[in-house]
């Protein structure tokens, strides 16, 4: 047994306004013979360029990307806070990827390959514009999705303005595909030849090691984009079902958690003409909150989702609060009993109207949040 440590790595592009700090682990891990073996056949092949990723100039400000939970300071007041399960099934596979790839390859390169093998896929899913999208590693959830979609374009009188992509581990065993975005989209490799043979590197890494590109880490973006695009990966709702949300409720939850935000996009001048607040944490929560209360109105509604509260409070319990007390990090998106909180405000807004079958107007919704925000906190 030897002491490890694998960082989780975190976006940095640029126009993009995307909040993550990197967050050591430290774990015992254990190195198999199977490992070892792989080492000697794979590290020797590893490329000597770093590439990086350059920010596109077609991409538009993105809202908040989920996978960037990981912070750790403090800044706003501090209220009651702490890990729930999703936190375990994350340090669960961050310990496979852990186990396969740092005696293989060492500390560095495997974190350089966590943050590469991400980022190629964050940008493949962001500039994806193919009209067969899919959900669900083989696609069990697609009719599902598109069904919630017509729904939250009815609902919020938004017909045909979204665009809904989906994210898969399964791009990265993509060769034409991977090659495309590292020529086109990363520093490094200035031909296409160079791109192919780079890409050529990690297919051999796929076939080496069982996490490459399984590991539900690749295909775990949730973001919403100025541009009318939302991101949703296969990971993503993976990990939240291991800490025992029912998949759909996660397709639900985080589709209309991001629909929320095209609202808030559509809406910032009038809604933040000084922006949500002065502090960066503060100004988060507070558009974050916000989305959930959104989120909780629509899927409690007789119009929407139609959930009960049970199945709306075990949504919010177990993805959305999955205990972010990072007080000062501009990214901070609320403790577990304040996103509780705004989820209760969203149900009970729905559940309570007196007209069931009306539905209020973002600008209603927006005027109620903003009333209730101190009790929210």
């Amino acid at each position: 047994m030897k002491s490890l440590k694998i960082a989780l790595s975190c976006l940095a592009l640029g126009i993009i306004t995307v909040s993550c700090e990197k967050e050591m682990e430290e774990m015992d891990m254990a190195v198999s013979a199977v490992t070892q073996n792989a080492a000697v056949a794979l590290q020797p092949a590893m490329p000597d360029t770093l590439i990086t990723l350059k920010a596109p100039s077609d991409l538009k400000l993105i809202g908040e990307n989920l996978r960037n939970y990981l912070v750790t300071k403090n800044a706003v007041e501090e209220s009651e806070c702490g890990p729930t399960e999703f936190v375990a099934v994350q340090n669960k596979y961050i310990s496979l990827l852990g186990q396969e790839l740092v005696p293989a390859l060492g500390g560095s390169n495997a974190n350089y390959l966590f943050g590469l093998y991400m980022d190629i896929n964050f940008v493949a899913a962001y500039v994806d514009e193919s009209e067969q999208q899919y959900f669900g590693e083989k696609g069990e959830y697609t009719n599902f999705m598109t069904k919630r979609q017509r729904e939250l374009e009815k609902f919020w009188d938004m017909p045909g303005q979204i665009r809904v992509n989906g994210q898969h581990s399964a791009t990265l065993n993509d060769r034409d595909k991977v090659a495309y975005i590292l020529y086109t989209y990363f520093s490094g490799l200035p031909t296409l030849e160079d791109a192919y043979a780079y890409t050529d590197y990690l297919m051999s890494l796929n076939e080496a090691f069982s996490t490459l590109p399984e590991s539900p880490f690749f295909s775990v973006d949730g973001f919403a984009t100025s541009g009318d695009l939302i991101v949703i990966g296969d990971g993503l709702v993976q990990m939240v079902s291991e800490a025992g949300v029912e998949p759909g409720i996660v397709w639900t939850g985080v589709l209309a958690h991001e629909w929320a935000h095209q609202i808030q996009f559509d809406n910032y001048t009038a809604w933040y003409p000084n922006g949500a607040a002065e502090d960066p944490a503060e100004s988060t929560r507070y558009t974050e909150l916000e989305a959930d209360f959104m989120a909780a109105y629509y899927m409690t509604h007789k119009r929407g989702a139609t959930y009960n509260w049970k199945r709306v409070e075990q949504f919010f319990t177990l993805f959305f609060q999955i205990g972010d007390c990072g007080f000062d990090s501009d990214g901070h998106h609320g403790t577990p009993l304040q996103r509780m909180a705004a989820a209760q405000l969203g149900y009970e807004t729905a559940n309570q109207a007196q007209k069931q079958g009306h539905i209020m107007s973002p600008q209603e919704l927006h005027e109620i949040f903003v009333a209730s925000l101190s009790n929210l906190l």
